[in-house]
């Protein structure tokens, strides 16, 4: 009987917030080959599939439903796209999140890009969900009414 490591699929509830997308974007610029090389967007498809396609691996779903990646899965979300021009784009927002959330229609890529992470490194994907308030100073001022704030920013309204 084989063990099997089991990781469960994040929501699109979770995938789709803006805190979700800019730690991931910013992992996402940190990847780095063994020798400390930064990890071309050209590469990062390897690296997932790395992650992904291990066989001791299952995903699941929060209910228990499995989730299964196919052998072209990667490229199939991407749009069989070889460029990778997108993971570009991602990473623009490492260090400045984006205005508004990320469209519907990204829950694919952004599923397989954190399911890499949470098999390659769970400690920084378990960061990914974690409210941060944009609002603070330390953040730039920079600042949209349609935040939400957390009770210790202050420009909170009160």
């Amino acid at each position: 009987m084989q063990n099997f490591i089991t990781t469960i699929v994040p929501e699109p509830s979770e995938l789709l917030t803006i805190h979700y997308y800019h730690r991931l974007a910013g992992a996402t610029s940190e990847l780095r080959h063994a020798d400390g090389s930064r990890i071309s967007r050209r590469d990062i498809p390897f690296w997932m599939a790395d992650q992904l396609f291990d066989e001791n691996l299952r995903f699941e779903y929060r209910d228990g439903t499995p989730f299964f990646v196919s052998d072209t899965a990667i490229d199939d979300v991407f749009n069989n796209d070889g460029s990778f021009r997108w993971l570009s784009d991602l990473t623009a927002f490492a260090e400045r999140p984006p205005r508004q959330v990320p469209q519907a229609r990204l829950v694919p890529r952004l599923t397989l890009l954190a399911l890499s992470f949470w098999v390659a490194h769970p400690e920084i994907a378990a960061g990914f969900a974690a409210y941060e308030c944009f609002n603070q100073p330390q953040c730039g001022h920079w600042s949209w009414d349609f935040f939400e704030r957390c009770e210790t920013c202050p420009f909170a309204k009160g």
